[in-house]
């Protein structure tokens, strides 16, 4: 490990890949018919360079390059604090603390995951969907994830009826019987710019949660507004279906409140997103010191899956770790077009993060120069 270690200079690259056919995210209105991705490189004086993506762009880059300039990487809570105040101000910086902990790990000749506490070298990946479906073809993906080893798998909702949305579920429980955890994302929670459709109120999700529970449904994820910190604690009260939330939030006090206040059962704040390596640590270990559980969005790209495995490994007490992963519409290729080779989902229907010290992965910057677009 080198003795001194300084952060020299923070660059971002822009990549884009055509989507045809076009994805169809439940979430979202439009159609998706391309993928833009920004690779965040972190350079230091010793030649040791961190790589992270998985934000919305890095507006704040020429700030964050000033206020890091000198800093050790391996210095994660001074790394935090300056990323948190960048946060408050302007754009999602956390792609930056990543690609230091990605330095840390590399100094160190250790993969993140060890670094951190080294809970587990894998986890059991659950399918996340990403296109609504009707009944038949939803069984027919479910039934072709179990049939491949996957042992879980998450349904997302956003059907006019919720009760459509039910007899998704219904179907695939009859499908697959007891071969699959189902977990199902409502996608309350927030709404794409422009998108003003009506949101879930609280006699409504519980309407939902009482009918998932009855089909065995593991969780129920975004079923309100992220922020109805009330609602959430009304709902907690009306069903015995796990209650999951926070994947957008923006600050680790609105995690923390979710938890708190509205007795959320399983957190799902993300470290590209919302607090870093070191956010993530604190949040997580609030959640088990409620008796609740921590376990990461990683809906952005390959490497923003990647970190999310990392530090789930290393303290999350879920024994499930969200995999996008719905094909054909979301294949590994897609998701994975930065990383060099694509992360799978094991036979055995476990994940692991990618052998080698820090986040295991060093991108193929010849190879993504024909995607470049900025």
């Amino acid at each position: 490990m080198p003795d001194t270690l300084r952060i020299t200079g923070v660059e971002a690259r822009t990549y884009r890949i055509e989507l045809d056919p076009p994805f169809r995210a439940a979430w979202d209105p439009v159609p998706r018919t391309h993928v833009e991705a920004t690779l965040v490189a972190v350079s230091t004086d010793a030649g040791l360079t961190g790589y992270a993506s998985g934000g919305d762009g890095l507006p704040d880059r020429a700030l964050l390059e000033r206020l890091l300039a000198g800093v050790d990487p391996r210095q994660g809570e001074v790394v935090r604090e300056i990323c948190e105040t960048t946060d408050f101000h302007g754009g999602r910086p956390w792609v930056v603390e990543v690609a230091c902990w990605d330095i840390a790990g590399k100094a160190a000749g250790e993969p993140l995951w060890r670094l951190l506490g080294g809970r587990s070298d894998r986890l059991l990946a659950y399918a996340s969907g990403g296109e609504l479906a009707d009944p038949d073809e939803r069984a027919e993906r479910a039934v072709a994830l179990a049939d491949a080893g996957v042992r879980a798998t998450k349904i997302r909702f956003h059907h006019a009826d919720w009760r459509d949305d039910v007899a998704v579920i219904a179907r695939v429980r009859e499908a697959v019987g007891d071969r699959l955890e189902i977990m199902v994302d409502a996608n309350q929670g927030w709404r794409m710019p422009g998108d003003r459709a009506p949101r879930w109120d609280v006699a409504t999700a519980a309407r939902v949660a009482n009918e998932l529970e009855a089909l065995g449904v593991y969780w129920l994820e975004e079923p309100l507004r992220c922020e109805d910190y009330d609602g959430y604690a009304a709902l907690r009260s009306r069903t015995d279906v796990r209650i999951a939330a926070g994947e957008m939030v923006r600050t680790m006090a609105e995690a923390r409140d979710l938890v708190v206040c509205g007795g959320i059962d399983v957190l799902q704040t993300d470290v590209v997103l919302t607090g870093g390596v070191s956010g993530n640590r604190r949040i997580a270990a609030l959640a088990d010191l409620h008796g609740r559980t921590w376990s990461p969005h990683t809906w952005s790209n390959g490497y923003g899956l990647v970190a999310n495995l990392h530090v789930a490994c290393a303290f999350s007490t879920c024994p499930y770790i969200e995999v996008p992963h719905d094909p054909p519409a979301w294949s590994a290729a897609r998701r994975d077009f930065l990383l060099p080779t694509a992360v799978e989902i094991a036979a055995d229907g476990t994940i692991a993060p990618p052998a080698g010290s820090g986040l295991g992965v060093e991108p193929d910057l010849d190879a993504l120069e024909a995607h470049r677009i900025a």
